[in-house]
């Protein structure tokens, strides 16, 4: 939990130095990274669920991994969540004050927040995911290495 708020601070502040220089949120680009967001999320949670233990023959590495991908899946929760949650949040505010200027050097722009927020979220899926089909396709070897053994 304490990296999803990191990454939310950072995010946040990474997007207020983007709006004092110029750059400015836009709804279209926000609900789109969104979408590929949710596409990428439904994705991963399928590789999770699906992630077979029962060849897994030593319980100490079964019950690990079982807490391991347990833990994955709650992280993926909250910072999909989080996700929801800022998305939804700068849809729905005030378009009057969607950019708030407190001083000539520090521009708060709600949209742009939103959009590294969702950036770095997908990149963040993106990542797990790739490390996720690679636990799991090493555990395939291993149990395929071991049937084999075992033939032998």
């Amino acid at each position: 939990m304490a990296k999803l708020i990191a990454r939310l601070i950072i995010c946040v502040i990474f997007a207020t130095a983007l709006a004092s220089v110029g750059v400015s949120g836009n709804a279209a680009v926000l609900q789109t990274l969104y979408a590929v967001l949710g596409i990428v999320f439904s994705i991963s949670m399928s590789l999770l669920v699906s992630f077979n233990t029962s060849r897994i023959l030593n319980k100490i590495i079964r019950k690990r991994l079982r807490l391991s991908l347990s833990y994955c899946l709650n992280m993926w929760l909250f910072d999909f969540g989080a996700s929801t949650v800022v998305l939804v949040a700068a849809l729905i505010w005030n378009r009057n004050d969607i950019r708030l200027v407190l001083w000539d050097w520090c521009v708060i722009d709600v949209m742009l927040i939103a959009i590294t927020t969702v950036t770095v979220s997908l990149l963040y899926e993106i990542y797990n995911f790739r490390r996720l089909y690679k636990a799991h396709t090493d555990i395939e070897d291993l149990i395929i290495a071991e049937d084999v053994a075992k033939r032998q």
